[in-house]
């Protein structure tokens, strides 16, 4: 091995790579199709007259777009980790606050509470349309379906739903005893 493409591994297990060393490895990383925020707006977007109402119905139904409509392996990793409330993501709130900041979406109602809205501005709305548009027709349909499921779900469905097929991000929640799995069979009576 040369020294222009040597490697080190530190103890924590970071590597160090030389300059043309690290443009091979960048080289072979594969860039998702579409990002957090591209994700948020489409989500926005796929019912842009209905706003999406509480941080936490925000969270999951980002969650189960990526996980259930778009596919993990098209989207950048939002970095999901079990939480007092089910599934929660630094990085997604973190996006959400960029692009609130930025103009891309609008928010309303009292700051983490159900009355508190997301919303689609005009400016996210000349962004994601071309990334809507170049979705397959099934897709498109498919996300604006979801949306509109969820939606009439509300947060108690969304969370009941969640919490039953994703168990994995359940255990850490508060809220677990109230969304129960029913467990159905025969009884002992």
């Amino acid at each position: 091995m040369s020294v222009a493409n040597s490697e080190i591994e530190l103890p924590d297990k970071t590597r160090i790579y030389s300059y043309e060393r690290a443009k091979e490895v960048f080289r072979t990383i594969q860039q998702p199709e579409i990002t957090v925020a591209d994700a948020i707006l489409l989500l926005l977007y796929a019912q842009q007259d209905k706003p999406i109402y509480g941080r936490t119905s925000l969270m999951k139904q980002v969650f189960l777009l990526i996980h259930e409509v778009l596919g993990e392996t098209r989207v950048e990793d939002p970095k999901f980790v079990a939480k007092r409330f089910g599934m929660y993501s630094y990085f997604v709130a973190n996006v959400v606050s960029n692009l609130e900041f930025a103009g891309f979406i609008t928010r309303g109602g009292r700051k983490n509470s159900r009355t508190e809205s997301f919303s689609i501005s005009n400016k996210g709305m000349k962004h994601i349309i071309p990334i809507f548009q170049s979705l397959t027709n099934e897709l498109q349909d498919d996300l604006k379906e979801k949306r509109k499921g969820w939606d009439q779900w509300g947060c108690e469905g969304i969370l009941r739903y969640v919490y039953r097929e994703y168990p994995q991000y359940r255990d850490t929640s508060v809220l677990k005893d109230r969304y129960a799995p029913i467990i159905w069979g025969r009884g002992k009576g």
